[in-house]
């Protein structure tokens, strides 16, 4: 470890590269909040805190046609709770694309109208463009 480093680990009490991190994590926390931007995509609940917020992928861009397209696609890029992410990872449905501008099955969830998981991700995408 080169003196630069080793002072900021000191200073810090953590790698620079760990600091930075954070640090970039609780900017695009705030201005999430500044912009009304700080909700589940999965849920549709205010993401409260830091430790909740992650970064999610709309559409997973794993084993995708384009994977580069999708994984650095900011229309692509929500924000969801951990818990949320984590369990929409580990049960993946299908997601409608945003270019999606009109939606037919069911009545786009919650509520009187389909309660399909389909449905339910569409609703989410829907109140959040009503939001802007």
């Amino acid at each position: 470890m080169n003196k630069g480093n080793q002072k900021k680990k000191e200073q810090l009490g953590m790698a620079g590269g760990t600091a930075s991190a954070k640090l970039k994590k609780a900017l695009m926390f705030h201005m999430a909040k500044r912009l009304n931007e700080h909700y589940c995509f999965q849920c549709g609940l205010e993401i409260e805190s830091i430790e909740d917020f992650t970064i999610e992928h709309k559409i997973p861009w794993m084993n995708s046609e384009n994977p580069t397209k999708l994984f650095f696609s900011l229309d692509n890029i929500a924000f969801s709770h951990c818990y949320c992410n984590i369990k929409a990872a580990r049960h993946p449905t299908k997601i409608l694309s945003l270019e999606d501008e009109k939606f037919t099955h069911g009545n786009s969830g919650y509520g009187r109208g389909c309660r399909c998981q389909i449905c339910k991700n569409w609703k989410v995408i829907e109140n959040k463009r009503n939001r802007k």
